[in-house]
């Protein structure tokens, strides 16, 4: 438990100061501006460039890219870097390839979703209902994560149960968001997003200078870690390359963001600002984990160690440091409860049971929604697995199914809702055997599965006729400037 008297007292104003000001602050946004449902899910398509890249930043950067990063550059050094090739990369073809189709088909279309395209494309009611349970599945377990590690801060800070921590992380969470929407993520993701840079800044300064500098640094970790293929083969290095790439593609709070963007120029200055970002934000965790290395080179469990660094080096300032990991955490469970959410209450109960609602009855069980699912993952999160293995499986599964269908859907005109079904099929098959351990050359899941996914696609594809000429139409006009 962390130290009585001021110390803790200390802590407990600072948390309790900040959980207040991020739920008045939603609560605010959020009846001054989610009063239609557009608002709700994509901020009316008017969300600067400064509130779009640091919901950009607080979404993405989660408990995997602080705390799980720091534990693997201490087990792996460098040779983690791939991961983050592997995710700039999708980035750039976000940059490049999607985020102009995106953004243009948004406002054409008045499309706030993944699915919103797919059916449109491939002309497909179902494929709207399979990609949308896929992916609500899929950020509800995301969001337990990250409700998980929220419940380990608050366990670290006050020494409370872990438990207790998850419940109190979740209600917050649950109760903001249902406030405002995505203008309540994204004002709160602004402030989260900030204290994410402040506070792994501060820690990244401190381990350095405790461990003696970047010479001694790199002098004393084992030399495997300082070479990008120092536990990993070229081939291995290419299969996490993949395995980001791929489940990149289709990440809907990705899409959300560009549809929220104001113009196209604003998407695209907030994006490269913050892969730019993304590559800083990973070598300071990087060298932080390093550091970490040195320092604790016995740690039992390295998945403790950003918490463990910031409370034995900075004393009340690691509660500080803590308070921004939690933060950093809070803005990525905000975003993926949204996601799940708008894919259930849009895909489910807009599309398959209440196709006339209106939008008044839309945005309400959309802000009931934000509870009921929030509540189901809060259940998950106290009775799952570890986070690692729930994040890696949740991610997987949407990218071994929809990446191909998106990627080819911008640009092909072929492809039907035949070859798009049987694309999703093969590629959840694929998935399902390579975690069962029947993959081919015990290549990874979402890549045996992606590489079904892809062959499905093209044969069916061939085989079936050309898409209607008011979708190849569609595809002409979003590729022109």
């Amino acid at each position: 438990m962390v130290g009585a008297g001021q110390f803790q007292l200390a802590a407990i104003i600072m948390t309790l100061v900040y959980i207040i000001f991020i739920m008045v602050l939603g609560y605010i946004v959020g009846k001054r501006e989610a009063k239609d449902v557009e608002n709700f899910y994509v901020g009316g398509r008017r969300i600067g460039t400064l509130i779009l890249f640091f919901t950009l930043i607080a979404t993405i950067i989660g408990a995997a890219s602080t705390v799980g990063y720091t534990a693997w550059f201490w087990i792996r050094g460098f040779s983690q870097l791939w991961f983050t090739i592997g995710a700039i990369i999708g980035y750039l073809i976000y940059v490049i390839y999607m985020n102009p189709r995106i953004w243009k088909f948004g406002k054409k279309t008045g499309a706030f979703t993944i699915t919103d395209f797919l059916e449109y494309r491939y002309q497909s009611r179902l494929i709207r209902y399979i990609a949308g349970l896929l992916i609500a599945f899929a950020y509800a377990a995301i969001t337990a994560f990250q409700f998980m590690a929220m419940g380990k801060v608050l366990h670290t800070i006050f020494g409370i149960p872990y438990e207790w921590g998850v419940v109190i992380s979740a209600i917050i969470v649950i109760v903001y968001t249902s406030f405002g929407g995505f203008w309540s993520v994204a004002m709160t993701d602004l402030i989260q997003g900030i204290l994410t840079f402040i506070g792994v800044i501060v820690l990244f300064c401190v381990a350095v200078a405790t461990a003696g500098g970047f010479g001694n640094i790199l002098a004393s970790v084992p030399p495997k870690h300082l070479s990008l293929f120092g536990y990993v083969t070229p081939v291995q290095a290419l299969a996490w390359i993949l395995v980001f790439l791929l489940g990149i593609m289709s990440w809907p709070d990705l899409w959300q963001r560009v549809y929220s963007g104001k113009d196209l120029r604003t998407v695209n200055r907030s994006w490269i600002a913050y892969v730019i970002s993304i590559l800083a934000f990973t070598l300071l965790v990087g060298f932080i984990g390093l550091a970490g290395r040195v320092l604790y080179p016995n740690i039992e469990d390295p998945e403790t160690l950003f918490p463990t660094m910031a409370m034995d080096l900075l004393g009340l300032g690691g509660v500080f440091v803590l308070l921004c990991l939690y933060a950093i955490i809070m803005g990525t469970a905000d975003s993926c409860l949204l996601v799940s959410v708008m894919h259930f209450v849009r895909d489910i109960y807009q599309y398959l049971f209440r196709p006339k609602a209106s939008d008044k009855e839309i945005l309400k069980a959309s802000r009931i929604g934000v509870i009921v699912v929030g509540v189901l993952v809060l259940v998950l999160a106290l009775v799952a697995p570890s986070i690692f293995d729930l994040w890696v499986m949740s991610a997987d599964i949407t990218g071994a199914t929809l990446a191909f269908i998106i990627l080819f859907g911008w640009r092909w005109k072929r492809g039907d809702k035949y070859a798009g079904l049987a694309s999703i099929l093969l590629g959840f098959i694929g998935w399902a055997l390579g975690y069962l351990g029947y993959s081919p050359w015990g290549l990874d899941p979402i890549i045996f599965g992606g590489i079904l996914s892809l062959i499905a696609l093209i044969v069916v594809g061939y085989l079936r006729p050309p898409v209607p000429k008011e979708i190849q139409s569609l595809i002409d006009e979003l590729w022109r400037k």
